[in-house]
């Protein structure tokens, strides 16, 4: 179980979305246990065949916020309510069922079966299919045995079953919407529908097909469903399961992320988190035709968990569960939303925000059904079970030891003696080896390093000292104790999987750079030696730098800013201690960082240009409304070495100069 840093935030709560049911019924105590049945097919006749009408019924749920209510303390929710039955081509009633010998009707047409559908706010509906049943059932046409629950000795023999098929209402809205359409059914031909109706189905009663929501940002979502997401995560985990069943299925064809389903089966269900029965799918999708507004709720993907017991020919549960188990199953659902995001590194606070790159758009996105409240269920965090497949990478890291020549060894040393980190070139002088020697190692090294914009480090604190024991006991002698190093790896990197969480962006930033937070969460103390921002210009990461992303991380985390540490203390490589605030760090971090993009700028657009070609890219830049100031195009056209003036370049009239010698 995951421990949270505040166990009393809140949690997102999820929406109800798509619910199929097969209910039975038999109204005990009364003379005619299907009197409900006959009721309604009075109705039926008393309306000519069917009949629509609009009314307000009382809301048992919350109205949203946007829903029209009455002032009256009562909130009511406008319907439109529609009785009718099916037809067969010869316009007669299309049920199927033979009457039982001892009904009054003819015995050569099958029995009314009433439809009712209701429309409510938004996309709120729900269609119930009323059967008759009884224990011996026959096909109107063929005599053919009818199969039902009514035939078994330990269940009533006469009764009536209800079909529920809906979206956007809570399981226990069903029954009541159910009652109250009926009610204005009866009202509207002078009759009294009695309220002990649709009160109590039988435990044969079972759910068919049960899904719950959240709705996305959709930068969020591409954490679910980019390559190595936590779709692809999950699926990798479970596929190598015995005896588990399930399949994953993208679809990016109008948008990334258009859809993503993951099928698991309840085996795959109680091994994502222990204690879960019920196999489902795992979906994150946009709507048919992809929304372009992002003001728009229908822009933003939905990220829902459906319950089901057969899809695309898989079966995902042996059995379906009884509509008394309906709570369990909703609560299922939700924790199994909450948990995945949590795996990947998705906030759930409601109130968390989104992406950077969305501005003011927070992690979930409120549509006409869902809100991002707190859930009031109280669900438990599991573990993330994907390090499972972390430790099977990381096993490959191990293996590739194995196959470490003496000059991967002093690479490995020579990162660990800079620090744990360093610029691939420098750590190439260094070694006195070539760059393609530097990524011939990288690659034997695996996940164990990183390498960001040519800067090689360790993938966390823990990972380079447990590192640095194992070269320093095998540098001297490489060939005779490669084995015990190898042995020594594989717990190192064991154990630095179980301690990495996928589900928190600014935690793995924190082992990657051993820092830790003072108790009173003002000061952030960084267990790395790294210099000053202004320090040394040639660094190939400072302070500032690891702040900066460490912030990133925190984002990401849906934390605000302003809850950040203030204070960042370190020391650098001379041994000397460190204390600044933090946006001083951060606005040193821009300036090495817009540096660092002149350079880039110089060197992929001006470098190995004539003069003529350079004031000519000028040109097409200022033309074309580059984002970069004319400050920074002069800066990068003179770090390439001409001597020219932007502003003047853009001139028609302007004289060439001299290409640089």
């Amino acid at each position: 179980m995951t421990t949270r840093p505040n166990p009393d935030a809140p949690i997102i709560g999820t929406a109800p979305h798509e619910l199929r049911a097969n209910l039975n019924f038999s109204e005990r105590g009364l003379s005619n246990p299907m009197a409900a049945y006959w009721a309604l097919c009075g109705l039926m006749r008393q309306h000519g065949g069917g009949t629509t009408v609009e009314t307000e019924i009382p809301w048992v749920v919350e109205p949203h916020p946007d829903a029209p209510v009455d002032d009256d303390g009562e909130p009511m929710e406008p319907v439109t309510i529609s009785l009718y039955y099916g037809s067969d081509d010869d316009g007669n009633p299309a049920g199927k069922i033979a009457p039982h010998p001892e009904f009054d009707l003819s015995q050569d047409r099958g029995m009314w079966e009433p439809r009712i559908n209701v429309e409510g706010f938004g996309e709120r509906k729900a269609d119930f299919h009323v059967r008759p049943r009884y224990a011996g059932m026959e096909h109107v046409d063929t005599r053919n045995d009818i199969a039902s629950p009514f035939d078994h000795d330990d269940q009533p023999d006469r009764g009536y079953n209800v079909n529920v098929q809906g979206s956007n209402l809570e399981p226990d809205e069903y029954l009541h919407v159910l009652q109250e359409a009926c009610k204005a059914l009866a009202e509207e031909v002078d009759e009294n529908w009695g309220d002990d109706r649709f009160t109590n189905p039988l435990p044969t009663s079972t759910i068919i097909q049960y899904e719950r929501y959240l709705r996305l940002s959709r930068k969020l979502s591409e954490k679910l469903t980019r390559e190595g997401g936590t779709f692809h995560q999950l699926a990798m985990l479970l596929s190598d399961q015995a005896g588990s069943k399930g399949a994953y299925f993208w679809d990016n064809r109008d948008v990334q992320g258009y859809m993503s389903r993951f099928l698991h089966d309840s085996t795959g269900a109680g091994t994502m988190i222990p204690g879960h029965q019920y196999g489902g799918q795992l979906k994150s999708y946009h709507p048919e035709n992809v929304h372009s507004d992002p003001s728009d709720p229908l822009f933003y993907p939905k990220f829902g968990a459906l319950y089901t017991q057969q899809m695309n020919e898989i079966r995902l549960n042996d059995s379906r569960p009884s509509w008394s188990d309906r709570h369990d199953l909703g609560r299922e659902l939700e924790e199994r939303l909450v948990n995945v995001l949590a795996w990947s590194g998705i906030p759930i606070d409601p109130d968390a925000l989104g992406a950077e790159s969305e501005e003011e758009v927070g992690a979930f996105v409120e549509d006409w059904h869902f809100r991002a409240e707190a859930t009031d269920l109280d669900p438990e965090l599991a573990d993330d079970p994907t390090p499972e497949i972390e430790r099977s990478q990381e096993s490959m890291i191990v293996r590739s030891l194995q196959r470490m020549t003496d000059l991967g060894l002093e690479l490995s040393e020579q990162l660990i003696a800079d620090g744990g980190h360093a610029h691939y070139e420098d750590l190439a002088d260094d070694a006195e080896v070539s760059a393609s020697t530097v990524y011939r190692w990288l690659q034997r090294m695996g996940e164990a390093v990183e390498s960001d914009n040519g800067v090689i480090t360790f993938h966390s604190a823990n990972l380079r000292e447990q590192f640095e024991e194992i070269v320093g006991r095998t540098a001297t002698k490489f060939v005779s104790t490669i084995d015990n190093a190898m042995r020594r790896a594989d717990t190192v990197l064991e154990k630095d999987a179980y301690q990495r969480r996928a589900g928190a962006e600014f935690e793995n930033w924190r082992q990657k750079w051993g820092a830790e937070l003072a108790e009173d969460g003002r000061v952030l103390n960084l267990g790395t030696c790294l210099p000053r921002p202004d320090r040394d210009l040639d660094a190939p990461v400072d302070a500032g730098d690891v702040v900066r992303d460490g912030l990133e991380a925190w984002h990401e985390d849906g934390n605000k800013t302003g809850t950040f540490p203030h204070e960042i203390h370190w020391d650098d490589d001379r041994g000397q201690h460190h204390s600044e605030r933090l946006d001083d760090l951060l606005e040193q971090a821009k300036k090495d960082h817009r540096s660092e993009a002149v350079q880039q700028l110089a060197e992929m657009t001006f470098a190995g240009l004539d003069v003529v070609d350079a004031i000519s890219e000028v040109k097409q830049m200022i033309e074309a409304g580059s984002s970069w100031s004319p400050a920074q195009i002069q800066a990068a056209v003179e770090e390439a070495g001409f001597e020219f003036d932007v502003r003047d370049a853009a001139e028609p009239d302007f004289e060439i100069p001299e290409t640089p010698g």
